[in-house]
């Protein structure tokens, strides 16, 4: 049992987790019945079991992506997560996270929007 997280301190948490490639415990921060939206083109997934293996199948193609320069924003239990994503090589692109937090620091639902590297 994760103990309870304030709701910025749970999408805090999820980027440390993606960055150090620890998915199974980035996605036990979803709740049982949680629903996640990723900004590729593939379906949402629902259920944090279906979530963890998700993330661990992409552990093996994204080696070397890391969240960067997040910005947090925070409204009652929703937290807007911006940032950029890059490897060794720069700037990869922008990626917004939208968490919906559950009453017990657990994400309900996720949607992430994505986009090219800020070039400024």
């Amino acid at each position: 049992m994760m103990a309870h997280m304030k709701p910025i301190e749970t999408a805090k948490r999820y980027i440390e987790l993606f960055n150090a490639r620890k998915f199974t415990e980035m996605g036990e921060l979803f709740a049982e019945d949680s629903l996640w939206e990723s900004p590729s083109d593939t379906p949402a997934t629902r259920g944090r079991d279906a979530i963890i293996d998700r993330y661990s199948a992409m552990a093996e193609t994204i080696t070397d992506m890391q969240m960067t320069d997040a910005r947090f924003y925070e409204l009652d239990n929703v937290v807007i997560v911006e940032m950029q994503t890059s490897n060794p090589d720069g700037p990869v692109g922008r990626v917004v996270d939208v968490f919906d937090i559950d009453n017990e620091g657990r994400i309900s639902r996720m949607t992430g929007y994505a986009g090219p590297p800020r070039l400024s």
